[in-house]
């Protein structure tokens, strides 16, 4: 039988009792000392609720935090990881309330706004709980069935994704087996927010693993980099995470020594630049695009470099999604992908999840081996087995006899107007051959001759509009990426682009 993460953290408070487990900012925790204040808090927990209970965590991703989380599944609750208010509270209100979970956890230094958050979303919970303050205590408590809910983790549009205890462990065994974390000489560096992707890289992984891991605070990073960077240069053998564009607008400091990194993962939207943190030491075979979604409960495949995401094997084909069969390798369509660690679908949405994670291949049906498949929503390509993203199927668009990708025509804006920061080009269709283009730059721009070129040359389009705003005015995603819906929803309704 398979085992849960709080079985393997007990494991290796067993085996490796005195090395460090978990860090952030402020305090370390070995893991024997994890796995004490995890069951302390598993034990408190029980005293007031049952299997099944959802438990959301509503505190700075950290120490507590990673406590908070596995002692929720130790208790056989369902975690529903979030962070603590004044971060996206929009965000946060929607996910709390589609989540309606009986329990909070928290820290008692956040305790009133995370009452305040609660009464003005209006959802009312049997009890909150400041993690850092619930007294020691041993006790026996029985392991989670690893088929049952381990957690309901929301997308970037509020939709609740429902994992599983097997597939936490299947997915963190997947990036064990990719080595990054096999011999556990590695080190987790991790500022990505862990309600999302971050969770199944930073807490499922080194669990399994039994490699430490180093938190550090999103908003920070995002704001100075350079905390992310030096922490990487003091942690040889560092396996980290970000997204592509955060990567191509990330100051170096001078003098930084990247060259011990084992990993620098590419994930969370197609790669833009080859070329990344110039100067820093970063060994190039370090640099490795990566493919992972929350539906799929992280990671699906990890490349060899930083534009292929990987060879995923049989847990991927592409299909056309009109007709479900396979395509041919080099044909784009949509990426479809099976195996242990789909989750097991959308927090009451039974038709959604039928549609998303139910799909059938007809080649299979029709070889008589029916079995589901996870519609990822994703376009790609598979090319001598190697798996190529390039957005989201959504953001693709007919212009003439042409299909284009939205994201291949930002990239390309970029790359011809480097005053546009990185990441922040948004262009959509408003009618047939025309786009508008949304960007971000650092200071007055008159760069809008060459973005109408660049798109004219590239792909035959004409620029209806071009809106470039200060850094920050575009609506962005609880993942910092911008807010596609959000933008083309304001731009339609005649919402000033920029202040």
């Amino acid at each position: 039988m398979t085992q849960s993460l709080p079985q393997f953290l007990a494991t290796w408070a067993r085996r490796e009792p005195d090395a460090v487990a978990v860090s952030d900012p402020t305090r370390s925790l070995t893991w024997a000392e994890l796995d004490r204040r995890v069951t302390a808090v598993a034990a408190w927990l029980r005293r007031f609720s049952f299997d099944g209970v959802r438990a959301a965590i509503l505190a700075d991703e950290g120490v507590d935090w990673v406590v908070g989380f596995l002692a929720t599944l130790r208790a056989g609750l369902v975690a529903v990881p979030a962070f603590a208010p004044g971060r996206d509270d929009a965000w946060l209100t929607a996910t709390i309330t589609d989540a309606a979970p009986e329990i909070v956890l928290t820290t008692g230094e956040k305790l009133l706004d995370v009452r305040a958050l609660l009464d003005t979303a209006g959802v009312e919970v049997w009890r909150i709980v400041a993690i850092d303050s619930v007294p020691a205590e041993e006790s026996g408590l029985a392991e989670p069935d690893p088929a049952g809910d381990a957690c309901l983790c929301y997308t970037s549009d509020s939709v609740g994704v429902v994992l599983t205890h097997a597939g936490l462990v299947d997915s963190a065994a997947r990036t064990a087996e990719t080595r990054l974390l096999g011999d556990r000489a590695a080190v987790v560096v991790n500022w990505l927010p862990l309600c999302q992707l971050g969770l199944p890289l930073a807490v499922a992984a080194p669990v399994f693993a039994g490699c430490p891991v180093v938190h550090l605070p999103p908003e920070e990073v995002r704001e100075r980099p350079e905390i992310w960077l030096r922490a990487l240069e003091a942690h040889p053998g560092a396996v980290t995470a970000a997204a592509n564009s955060f990567l191509a607008r990330c100051p170096v400091p001078e003098g930084l020594d990247l060259s011990g990194v084992r990993a620098l993962l590419d994930v969370g939207e197609p790669a833009r630049y080859r070329a990344v943190l110039p100067g820093s030491g970063l060994r190039p075979d370090a640099h490795r695009a990566a493919y992972g979604l929350l539906e799929a409960t992280g990671l699906v495949s990890v490349g060899d470099g930083p534009m292929s995401s990987g060879r995923p094997g049989r847990t991927v084909v592409i299909a056309d999604p009109r007709t479900r069969r396979s395509l041919p390798a080099g044909v784009v369509g949509e990426i479809w992908v099976t195996g242990p660690t789909v989750a097991r679908g959308y927090w009451r949405r039974p038709a959604a999840s039928a549609e998303t994670f139910c799909a059938l291949l007809r080649d299979d049906a029709e070889a008589g081996e029916p079995g589901w498949w996870l519609r990822t929503g994703d376009a790609g390509f598979l090319s001598g087995g190697e798996l190529t993203v390039l957005g989201r199927l959504a953001n693709r668009f007919r212009a003439g006899d042409a299909e284009i990708q939205a994201e291949t025509v930002e990239a390309t804006v970029e790359r011809v107007v480097p005053e546009l920061l990185p990441g922040s080009v948004i262009v959509f269709p408003v009618a047939e051959g025309e786009v508008v283009v949304l960007a971000e730059s650092d200071g007055p721009f008159a760069g809008a001759v060459a973005i109408e070129q660049a798109v004219a040359d590239g792909f035959e389009l004409r620029v209806r509009d071009v809106h470039v705003g200060s850094p920050g005015w575009l609506p962005r995603t609880v993942a910092g990426k911008p807010a596609r819906g959000a933008c083309r929803d304001a731009y339609l309704a005649g919402i000033p682009a920029a202040p």
